[in-house]
Order: C-alpha cells, then sequence, then structure tokens
C-alpha cells in the first residue's frame, strides 16, 4: 500500500525535534548569542579577534531530529576570526585562540576539544550538561575576494577549504522553499542513516545536497514516500553522478574518494571527502536494501504488511498514527 503525506508526517513528527522541547536549548542558545555579542562589542583586543558569529547547521536549517541517547542535539556556531595574513595558514594559532576566548566567556562550562593522533585540533564543542546541547565551534576566517567567502578548517583536521557559510545558508533556504516535503523528507532519510548506524560516513549535509541535486535535476517532489525512495534508489545506482551545483564557484578537482558531493557555494569542496570505498558500499548497500522493501510495501495489499516492510528500513519506532 502506499502511504500519505499526511501519514508520514505523523512519523515525522515523532522523531524531530518538537516545538515545546527546544524551548531549553533556544534559551541556552540565546544567552550564548548574548554573551558572544557583549564580548565582540567589548572586545579592545588588537590582532586576532572574534567579528561576528552566525547559528548553522541542521537547526539553522529546520531539519534537526530529536535527541537520542547516541545522538545529543548538536548546534553549528560558526564564529569569524580575523588576524593578520598568516592567520589564514596557522589552523593551530586559529584554533588555540578561539578556545581560549570561548573559555574567557565560559568559564566554567565544559568546553573541550576534539584531537587526533597527534595532538591536533579536529574540532571544538561546548558541551551543556544538563541539557545534552552540544555547540560545535566551526571557526572560519573572512577572505577579501570573492566576497562573502572565507577559509574554514576541513572538520576532522583534514586543512582547510574556500567556502561561504551565507551561501550555503541560503541555498538550503531556497530548497526548503521549492519544496514544503523537503525538510520532511530530510528528516526521514537522517533517521534511516542514525538507525542503520552510517554515521558519521553519510553526514547530514550529503543527505541534505542528494536530496537538493535531485529536486534540481529531476523535479521538486512534494511527495514524501516518493522523495525517501527516489533517494534510496538514486545512491544505490551503480551509476551515481558526480553531484555539482550551477551557483557554485569553480569545477570539480582530481579526487580519490568513491564519489564526489560538491559543496553549493564552491565545487571544489568535495563533502563526501571522509569517504573510502568500504563505507560508500556499505552506504550504497543500505540504501539498495531500503528501496527494495519500500518497493516491496507497496504491493503489500495490507496496511499492517506495509509498516512492517518500512519498520524494516526505518526502526521499530516507526509509526504513522496520529498521536495523542
Amino acid at each position: 500500500m502506499l502511504l500519505t503525506n499526511l501519514q508520514l508526517k505523523n512519523f515525522i513528527y515523532r522523531i524531530r525535534l518538537k516545538p515545546e522541547n527546544m524551548q531549553a536549548y533556544r534559551v541556552q542558545l540565546e544567552n550564548l548569542k548574548t554573551s558572544l555579542e557583549e564580548k565582540i562589542k567589548n572586545d579592545n583586543r588588537t590582532g586576532i579577534k572574534v567579528t561576528k558569529f552566525i547559528i548553522a547547521g541542521s537547526w539553522k536549517k529546520r531539519t534537526i531530529l530529536r535527541r537520542s541517547t547516541d545522538h545529543p542535539i548538536d548546534i553549528d556556531l560558526v564564529l569569524y576570526v580575523e588576524g593578520d595574513e598568516n592567520l589564514k595558514n596557522d589552523l593551530e594559532t586559529l584554533h588555540d585562540f578561539v578556545f581560549e576566548y570561548l573559555k574567557e566567556i565560559y568559564p566554567t562550562k565544559d568546553i573541550f576539544r576534539d584531537v587526533d593522533v597527534a595532538g591536533k585540533t579536529k574540532s571544538i564543542k561546548i558541551k551543556f550538561i544538563g541539557s545534552g546541547l552540544e555547540v560545535d565551534i566551526v571557526p572560519v576566517v573572512p577572505i577579501q575576494s570573492p566576497l562573502e567567502y572565507v577559509l574554514q578548517p576541513q572538520r576532522g583536521g583534514g586543512g582547510k577549504y574556500i567556502t561561504s557559510v551565507t551561501g550555503q545558508l541560503s541555498f538550503a533556504q531556497k530548497i526548503r522553499g521549492d519544496n514544503s516535503s523537503y525538510t520532511r523528507i530530510v528528516r526521514a532519510l537522517k533517521w534511516w542513516r542514525n538507525y542503520k548506524e552510517l554515521k558519521p560516513d553519510l553526514s547530514s549535509y550529503m543527505i541534505e545536497l542528494i536530496v537538493s541535486y535531485l529536486d534540481l535535476n529531476f523535479g521538486v517532489e512534494n511527495n514524501i514516500e516518493e522523495g525517501i525512495i527516489r533517494f534510496f534508489k538514486f545512491v544505490s545506482d551503480p551509476g551515481f553522478p558526480e553531484i555539482h551545483f550551477k551557483q557554485a564557484i569553480n569545477s570539480i578537482p582530481a579526487y580519490s574518494t568513491p564519489v564526489f558531493i560538491g559543496d553549493p557555494a564552491n565545487n571544489e569542496n568535495n563533502t563526501a571527502k571522509a569517504l573510502n570505498k568500504n563505507s560508500w558500499n556499505e552506504i550504497v548497500n543500505e540504501a539498495n536494501e531500503a528501496f527494495e522493501t519500500l518497493n516491496y510495501a507497496q504491493a503489500r495489499n495490507f496496511i499492517g504488511d506495509t509498516i512492517a516492510e518500512w519498520k524494516r528500513v526505518f526502526g521499530p519506532s516507526f509509526n504513522i498514527d496520529e498521536e495523542e
């Protein structure tokens, strides 16, 4: 049997972060923003300094899921850091500055670094113990040209790249505006990714970009079921193409990863950079199984049998009944 948008909305409502549960996180985020605004306004230091910040990630794009034991609520906070020209080439100094800067604002908070085996900083987080909120700090260095572009350290300590945070957010906003089901499709796919334990190999950003690419190149899909199945079919196809976006600067460079999924602000950036052949094969196999399972679910004659197939893909929590 086919499932309607209304039925699938009931499932997605269950897995999203509900507005009534967002308030505690919103208060903490507003306090953080206020503290940063005050710090930036009253910071008289010379040399390296934070000039502005932007909230980004799933929170900003409205694709965030509810908190679970294995998957806390995390929010990306982009800090624009300016200084001399050497800062663009000195990631260690940049990370050291940001870490100490945050400790000045939050001396009692749990601010910690994720480091690699060589002790190099891969990421910086602020953890709010009570609520479980984690804020991923993303330091960027503005560059003169092109306008609104920045140098951003690669997550995981893999160097740096040029992108536009505002460009990425504008792109996501347009895609979301053109497809009323976009955020629901992305949320469902993120839930599948988590249930199948494909994180971090299949990032939320990669899911968002694949769904966006499909809308832009094959037509906007408002039907949630068809949007989900289209994603699984596309990812499991042996002819998975190079993904790039017309409005992005530059061209796809040479790459050694199994696939290339470009940044909508700069086609030189491969958001699938961390993938290896084994991890991509696992993603493809899971996507193919999901595609075949949901096609079989559509052919079932009874709703109970259809739901049983969907549970194979999305887990035992899959439920299309309206919440009481």
